[in-house]
């Protein structure tokens, strides 16, 4: 079994690289990607600490937002040079502390009291490599002016709620152009989260295809078992790689989601992270 979307506290996970990988070993996955938020900055330590478990096999990967009315992100795996990756994330990560600030405005004007540096900043007083909205939702829940996590998501971060802001990104178009350009794989992540159904998630899907899409998620935390059906098929018509994974983020978001099994039902077999990098390398 392999897990191929996972995140660690170089975004917005609660795990280190090192953990991630221990608790990988333990279980018995065979693969593991490192597909943190617009950064790789984990990735470095990622592989080296895998020289520990020869039994894994480390991906280095990415996660990226981007620009569309639907919800949709694009992963980047099996990437082996780093450094277009690291100028990325530069430009994103600006991209970020102003969707950060804009957000920590919105809340003080609801009367919560909250300051960028308090974010900013983890435990041990060093500035994050990545800021993303389970720090604000964190640092509101330990200061107890939300009664839980949730609370923070769906009653003021979240789209809809008084205190989303749309962070600037690029278009996915753009993002697929750009991993195809660096070697990697790109992947739709969990279209059954994008705000898309029936023939506008197909016809969305083929467009990302026709424009050099080569995977999408056919598996993750939360999906139905119709829903792993349909995605599937969709990969089966459109010949597109098959990936998935966890979405594992630790205490910091997605509850009750587990590594390597998400609520239970992810069992991702080895032969898919085969044609992926099989695919990476014929690039």
């Amino acid at each position: 079994m392999i897990d191929l979307h996972t995140h660690s506290c170089f975004s917005d996970g609660s795990d280190t690289p090192a953990e991630l990988l221990k608790k990988a070993n333990e279980i018995g996955l065979k693969g593991l990607a490192l597909t943190d938020h617009d950064s790789v900055e984990g990735c470095p330590s990622f592989q080296e600490e895998a020289l520990k478990y020869p039994n894994i096999t480390p991906i280095n990967g990415c996660e990226f937002s981007v620009d569309h009315p639907a919800t949709i992100e694009i992963l980047a795996l099996n990437i082996t040079d780093l450094a277009p990756y690291k100028t990325q994330q530069e430009i994103l990560k600006t991209h970020r502390i102003q969707a950060c600030i804009e957000r920590i405005e919105k809340l003080t004007a609801l009367g919560y009291s909250i300051k960028f540096e308090d974010v900013a900043y983890d435990e041990q007083g060093i500035l994050r490599p990545l800021l993303a909205k389970p720090h604000i939702v964190n640092f509101l829940y330990q200061t107890k002016q939300i009664p839980d996590k949730e609370t923070g998501y769906k009653k003021l971060l979240n789209k809809g709620c008084p205190a989303y802001v749309k962070q600037k990104s690029p278009t996915p178009e753009e993002i697929i152009d750009f991993i195809r350009q660096t070697g990697a794989v790109s992947v739709l992540a969990h279209p059954c989260l994008i705000h898309l159904k029936g023939q506008d998630l197909y016809e969305e899907i083929k467009h990302l295809k026709e424009k050099g899409l080569q995977g999408i998620e056919v598996q993750h935390s939360d999906m139905s078992q119709e829903e792993m059906a349909l995605y599937n098929s969709i990969a089966d018509e459109l010949k597109l790689l098959k990936s998935g994974g966890s979405d594992y983020h630790g205490e910091n978001a997605h509850y009750g989601v587990h590594l390597g099994i998400g609520k239970g039902q992810v069992k991702l077999p080895y032969k898919y992270l085969e044609r992926i990098m099989q695919a990476s390398r014929q690039r």
